[in-house]
């Protein structure tokens, strides 16, 4: 709807306009005003959609009264009403920015058709506007989202123009400039909270964010992000105000100090914090990013609040490699064999060489996390069923997940795991299937040395030995001899990788009393002789 203010100094003029448009859909609310200065008045005490006024009036004219509109009023629009065709006049109204120009006796159609457009264009603005208000609205109230996601595309390296760059920082009201000098900081949360479900460390990390925020705000102006490991990442440049003298990677490593201190004090929490130093933004952002992710993931997570500076570090030792994983029996072997206690124990004896060993960094729970979750997808493909028949969807979401931040947390995944896929086998597996098959398996794997035949394992569990080859055959698809076979040639290879043992040992240690025969086998197995495999590994 419209509100109209007709302006005339003609009483007679203004009531038979007034009356015409009174019955003129889409219009309310007119109002009649019988100079320039009681528009004023009436404008002032509510604004009008579109003002049609008489140019010559005594006091103020139209036209005062249109500029006086356009420079209080912006989104209200004037029509002119004139009794001289004169030029002077029309190039006035041109000045003014009168949405019409309409000469007396006014055509009352063609008056009404000018409102009409006039109406039209009106309420496009207001359109307009409010389009734009919402968008910016919008935009405001997920600008921290929008940032940080920005912040995550540079660390990952993605190319941008210069130009999309610059316009990408102003949109998003980030105080950085290109060429200008950045520092980079991740802290990493660590100790009671990495115990604490997804929510409550969100609003940890929230809140340890505000703590970084006050600490270095004085100094710098703050970008920040939460990146895909996990990691709480900062990107600060200096503000003008800091004296000249101050360093800033002296001043960066106080303030990082100091803000795990705060963190301890008030929140009762501890972080890790690597910090680089400044270079011209964002040449080396995606590389010096890279560099500190390798860091922190070496870094157990055992060991905690430590500060660490990138500029200052010693050339990087190789990483060590996990033994107790790969060592047979392994995790998916006891659940092939339906020893799930036993696979459980293996869990835990994995999971100890993690924390005994100091190797509880990000880069050997995620090649845990891998292993496992292949042996757990084996098993369960195996048995003609799918992952989402045993699993939490939300637990078996990737390497991004919040298991992923301690050995106690993945540990306690693979336990669930473990557990939800023997439930569902040991329902619908036969009990014989189980005990008879564990019964083989542990008879192979303590006297794999010795005599483990058939006959051998006939007298053993007091079966004749063709119902014995039989039966397995049917259980688990393969020649008990197949199995015999599989499991020597994986022990060998594990004896070769973390034994000084000699190659006639292991074979000794394997059954082969024949050193040259078992040579043939691993080879025909592994396509490499055993002395090759173990220089082959040789770091």
């Amino acid at each position: 709807m419209v509100r109209l203010l007709l302006v005339d100094d003609e009483p007679v003029i203004l009531e038979d306009l007034a009356a015409f448009l009174g019955d003129m859909p889409g219009i309310e609310n007119i109002h009649t005003a019988g100079s320039g200065l009681e528009a004023v008045e009436k404008i002032e005490q509510h604004p009008f959609d579109i003002i049609v006024t008489d140019i010559r009036m005594p006091g103020m004219s139209g036209l005062e009264l249109c500029e006086y509109t356009r420079e209080n009023w912006k989104m209200t629009e004037c029509i002119l009403l004139s009794g001289y065709a004169e030029f002077e006049y029309a190039q006035k109204a041109l000045q003014t920015k009168a949405a019409a120009y309409l000469l007396k006796p006014v055509k009352k159609d063609e008056l009404l058709d000018t409102i009409v457009q006039v109406a039209e264009t009106v309420q496009g603005k207001w359109r307009d506007i409010g389009s734009r208000r919402k968008t910016e609205q919008t935009l405001r109230s997920h600008l921290s989202l929008l940032r940080a996601n920005f912040l995550r595309e540079l660390l990952r390296g993605e190319r941008m123009a210069r130009e999309k760059l610059i316009e990408e920082l102003d949109k998003f009201e980030l105080p950085f400039t290109i060429g200008g000098q950045t520092a980079m900081m991740l802290l990493r949360v660590e100790n009671r909270f990495l115990e604490y479900d997804e929510q409550s460390i969100l609003l940890f990390e929230f809140a340890v964010i505000n703590i970084a925020e006050e600490v270095f705000g004085e100094y710098f102006d703050i970008w920040t992000c939460k990146d895909e490991f996990q990691y709480l990442t900062f990107l600060m440049k200096m503000k003008p105000a800091v004296p000249e003298p101050v360093s800033g990677k002296k001043l960066l490593e106080r303030l990082a100090c100091q803000l795990q201190i705060h963190v301890s004090t008030y929140l009762g929490g501890k972080v890790s914090a690597l910090v680089c130093d400044f270079e011209p933004f964002p040449e080396r952002l995606a590389e010096l990013y890279q560099k500190s992710l390798q860091l922190l993931r070496r870094l157990p997570v055992s060991e905690q609040e430590h500060l660490i500076r990138l500029w200052d570090q010693p050339p990087q030792t190789p990483v060590r490699s996990l033994q107790r994983l790969y060592e047979p029996p392994t995790v998916l072997q006891l659940m092939e064999a339906g020893r799930w206690q036993e696979a459980d124990d293996r869990l835990a004896y994995v999971f100890a060489e993690l924390s005994e060993q100091g190797l509880d960094t990000s880069e050997h729970l995620t090649e845990v996390f891998f292993a496992l979750s292949n042996a757990f997808s084996c098993i369960v493909h195996m048995n003609g069923l799918q992952l989402a028949d045993v699993s939490v969807s939300e637990e078996y979401a990737g390497m991004n997940r919040p298991m992923l931040r301690s050995a106690n947390q993945l540990h306690g995944w693979s336990s669930r795991m473990l557990r939800r896929i023997e439930a569902r086998l040991v329902s619908e597996m036969k009990q014989t299937h189980g005990t008879f098959v564990q019964q083989v398996h542990r008879y192979i794997e303590r006297h794999l040395s010795e005599d483990v035949s058939l006959q051998a394992l006939g007298g053993h569990m007091q079966l004749h030995p063709a119902y014995i080859s039989a039966m397995y055959k049917q259980e688990t698809g393969e020649n008990v001899s197949e199995y015999i076979y599989r499991y020597r040639m994986e022990k060998a290879r594990y004896l070769l990788k973390n034994s000084k043992a000699k190659v006639y040992e292991i074979a000794a240690q394997l059954g082969y009393q024949y050193t040259p025969y078992f040579t043939k086998l691993f080879k025909s197995h592994f396509g490499m002789t055993p002395q090759e495999y173990r220089e082959c590994i040789a770091p």
